[in-house]
């Protein structure tokens, strides 16, 4: 049970929940539980007496907030149910530093809350179901417990009919129903029985078993020091400190009233006494001030509502939930005193709220907050009086003028549907003040950075080049003739012959061909110092290929003739 108190890291991976969970030497250790082999889908709900859910859940709608798990399941007809969601504090307990999964227990002592007896003979009370809420269940002792000679006898009947000033008294270990029965002699004598002998939690509803049975009687003191390895007694001390108390001041025989005052001062000194060890070893062991006040207030919580797993669930959620308590720059900010502690009463209350109707049944909300509240008990603020003079003692304000027993009404209230106008004006202002100190936090942007990038000069397109008139195929694959044959060149002189012609064409360009070519080229305006460079970035093969000019074959530089030839004018 509340394992969340001692893991940190908890993460959901597709059914898996995973999480570093603290060992009974302090030291930390990865755990790991797969929850679709301990709780299965019952119409829509979770139910922790069955398996598999996780198949018939919508994949993006199962998530952990806090210790709860929502996600969306499939009805008995097929369709998605609304998104439900269940507690798993009440369910996973850390067991030597592994987590683990744990049923229900049947013990009246551990999975109930607001025991009362009504009308004499009827039990009735909140019990936590499989699906993990609270409901409101009851059951009529009269037809289960009888009057045999002035003493409770099980497994008979109608002893209301024969006794009278009955009521219950809930220890550590017991719910015992005590009162006067008639014996044979018509005189009445004091009676007593232990109802969690017979009396148990069966899947969320009060049942009774018979005498020869053996349900589970774990109380809550050895289950919760169990289950919460380094924090376990401290924790379940502040549930009932009142045994230890016993221990160290023995009852007086004199009643006088000087002896009675000074007995129950006696009794108060040990009680605080206790209550600040159990404070201190909460606090040296977790190092922090908000668990402990966290822990505490929900021991004072389940305490006074009679439900050490209420409480128990209501205070790991605040030890470990971020927010809960106020930073002190957002309390600083408020100078009315009253209108703090009316801001500290708002958040603290809105996380029970949402915590007690997150595990209450949602058509029986109403009732069982009525049953919360007659419940109550009003000592509650007599014992946070306790934890703020310890607090102080530390040089802690974190609870200055605060009632628990007011903040808890008013979280009753809301659970009926009324609504809580202080609540809402607190929590508007702190929105404000919260918004202010966002705005105030805000920093100026950092000063753009200017990058300065050399502009590369583009390089000059290449001037388009005359294509000449070609008549064979392979042509249109030439590239840029650098050259061209002498024949092309103008002459003064006589066209010479045939065979003149041929010898010309196979011997290799002259320079005075080409200087006559360049001459030629500058006459003509066909080309600057920029296309010689482009020539020579051909010649080595760089150039992309054009219809004519220098090809590189294997790293050779090879000239291609074109063997078409542009039309000139001869000169006579």
């Amino acid at each position: 049970m509340a394992f969340s108190l001692t893991s940190k890291q908890v993460e959901l991976r597709g059914s898996w929940l995973v999480a570093l969970v603290q060992q009974p030497d302090a030291s930390w250790a990865f755990s790991k539980l797969n929850l679709n082999e301990h709780m299965g889908n019952k119409d829509g709900e979770f139910d922790a007496s069955m398996g598999w859910w996780y198949h018939s859940a919508l994949d993006w709608s199962c998530h952990l907030r806090g210790p709860f798990l929502y996600a969306r399941l499939k009805s008995c007809v097929g369709e998605w149910a609304p998104e439900t969601c269940i507690n798993l504090d009440l369910f996973i307990k850390n067991r030597d530093g592994g987590l683990e999964f744990q049923k229900l227990s049947d013990s009246l002592l551990l999975h109930t809350a607001c025991l009362t007896l009504e009308n004499n003979s009827t039990l009735k009370g909140l019990v936590v179901g499989p699906d993990g809420k609270f409901r409101v269940s009851e059951i009529n002792l009269d037809q289960h417990y009888g009057n045999i000679g002035g003493k409770f006898a099980a497994a008979s009947g109608a002893y209301s009919l024969s006794g009278k000033d009955f009521r219950l008294e809930k220890t550590l270990d017991s719910v015992k129903l005590l009162g006067e029965l008639l014996d044979y002699y018509g005189v009445y004598c004091p009676a007593e029985i232990d109802l969690s002998h017979c009396v148990v939690n069966r899947n969320g509803q009060l049942a009774f078993c018979k005498p020869d049975e053996t349900p589970d009687r774990k109380h809550w003191k050895t289950a919760i020091a169990e289950q919460i390895p380094v924090l376990g007694s401290a924790v379940a001390g502040l549930h009932y400190p009142q045994d230890s108390d016993t221990n160290e001041v023995s009852p007086l025989p004199h009643p006088p009233s000087i002896l009675s005052l000074c007995h129950e001062c006696l009794l108060a000194d040990a009680y605080r006494a206790n209550q600040n060890n159990f404070f201190y070893e909460i606090a040296s062991r977790t190092n922090s001030a908000t668990v402990t006040v966290g822990i505490a207030l929900g021991a004072f919580i389940g305490r006074a509502c009679g439900s050490p797993a209420l409480g128990m669930v209501i205070g790991a959620g605040l030890s470990t939930t971020p927010g809960v308590f106020l930073e002190d720059r957002f309390v600083n900010a408020v100078e009315d005193p009253a209108a703090r502690t009316q801001i500290r009463d708002a958040v603290l209350g809105r996380y029970v709220f949402e915590t007690l109707r997150d595990m209450l049944a949602a058509d029986q909300a109403a009732a069982a907050a009525e049953l919360l509240g007659a419940s109550l008990d009003p000592k509650i603020d007599e014992w946070m009086k306790g934890l703020a003079a310890w607090l102080e003692k530390q040089q802690l304000k974190l609870l200055v003028d605060f009632s628990l027993e007011g903040m808890m009404k008013r979280v009753f209230a809301k659970l009926k549907g009324e609504t809580v106008e202080e609540w809402d004006t607190a929590l508007s202002q702190l929105a404000e003040i919260q918004q202010r100190g966002a705005t105030l936090d805000l920093k100026p942007e950092d000063p753009p950075i200017i990058i300065v990038e050399e502009v590369a000069t583009p390089a000059a397109e290449p001037e388009p080049q005359p294509e000449a008139e070609t008549t064979a195929p392979e042509a249109t694959t030439a590239t840029v003739n650098e050259t061209e044959p002498a024949a092309m060149e103008p002459q003064t002189d006589a066209p010479p012959t045939n065979g003149e012609a041929n010898t010309t064409t196979n011997k290799a360009p002259t320079p005075a061909s080409s200087s006559a070519r360049t001459s030629k080229t500058d006459l003509k305006g066909g080309s600057d110092s920029k296309s010689s460079d482009k020539d020579k970035a051909s010649v080595r093969g760089n150039a992309p290929c054009g219809n004519k000019g220098w090809q590189s074959v294997i790293g050779i530089s090879m000239w291609r003739r074109n063997w078409s030839r542009s039309k000139q004018q001869r000169v006579i």
